[in-house]
C-alpha cells in the first residue's frame, strides 16, 4: 500500500516556547549526514520569523565520519544573545542525531536537569573514532548517560534512522525527521511555515526534506 506523506500545513501547530528568554538548541551528529544543514535551516527560519539567531558549527578532523555539533541560539531580541557557543547547562534542547557525539563530555556539559530536553536517535552509528576500535558500541550506556544529564522524563528516544529509512527509503532523511519530531514536541520555537520555507530556499532535495520533516 502506498504511503501518503502528511501535509505540514494540515498538522496541528504545537505549543511553542514564547522566547521570553533565549532558547538554545544543540544538534549533535556525524559528518556527512546533514548536521550543518539543520543549523542553516533553523537560522533561515528564525530570520523569516523575525527572530534573532546565532549558529556555530564545530566539526572534527574529518568532515565525513567525524563528530559535528551545531550550536543554535534563538532570541526575541538581539540583547539576549551573548556569545555563539551554548554555555554549561544552558541547552534547552539536545537534538541527538548520533548517540556517541551526544554522550561526549562537551555535549553533556551543556545539559541540565529541569532545563534541558533530549530527543535521542537510538540508532548506533560509529563515528571515525571507532574505525580502529571495532567492539560493539555501548548503546545502553550512552542512552543512560544522556538521560541522567537531563532526567528520564525529559528524554525522548526513538530509532529515527530505522523509521526514516522505512518511510522515505534513505537514511539521509534521519536528521530532518528528528527535527520534525522535536518541532512537533514543541521544542523548536519557530513556525512550521518558516521551517518549510527555509527548506524550500535551501533548494537541495526539497521535496524529500519536506516529507521527512512532516513525517517527523
Amino acid at each position: 500500500r502506498a504511503r501518503v506523506t502528511p501535509e505540514l500545513g494540515a498538522l496541528p501547530e504545537p505549543v511553542l516556547p514564547a522566547l521570553a528568554a533565549p532558547w538554545s538548541i544543540l544538534v549533535t551528529g556525524i559528518g556527512g549526514t546533514g548536521i550543518v544543514t539543520i543549523g542553516a535551516l533553523l537560522g533561515m527560519a528564525a530570520h523569516l520569523d523575525e527572530r534573532h539567531v546565532t549558529v556555530l558549527d564545530q566539526m572534527g578532523m574529518a568532515q565525513k565520519g567525524g563528530s559535528v555539533t551545531s550550536h543554535i541560539r534563538l532570541s526575541a531580541d538581539a540583547a539576549g544573545l551573548h556569545g555563539l557557543k551554548i554555555g554549561e547547562g544552558d541547552a534547552d534542547l539536545l537534538l541527538a542525531c548520533d548517540m556517541v557525539v551526544a554522550a561526549g563530555k562537551e555535549a553533556l556539559a551543556a545539559l541540565r536537569p529541569g532545563v534541558s530536553h533530549a530527543v535521542l536517535n537510538s540508532h548506533e552509528s560509529p563515528t571515525g573514532d571507532f574505525v580502529m576500535h571495532t567492539e560493539r558500541l555501548p548503546g545502553a550506556s550512552l542512552r543512560r548517560r544522556i538521560a541522567e544529564a537531563v532526567g528520564p522524563e525529559a528524554t525522548d528516544t526513538l530509532d529515527a534512522t530505522r523509521i526514516a529509512t522505512a518511510l522515505l527509503g534513505d537514511s539521509i532523511a534521519t536528521n530532518m525527521f528528528m527535527l520534525g519530531y522535536a518541532w512537533q514536541k514543541g521544542l523548536v520555537p519557530l513556525s512550521g511555515a518558516s521551517l518549510q520555507r527555509a527548506i524550500e530556499l535551501n533548494g537541495t532535495a526539497m521535496e524529500a526534506n519536506k516529507a521527512a520533516f512532516a513525517w517527523g
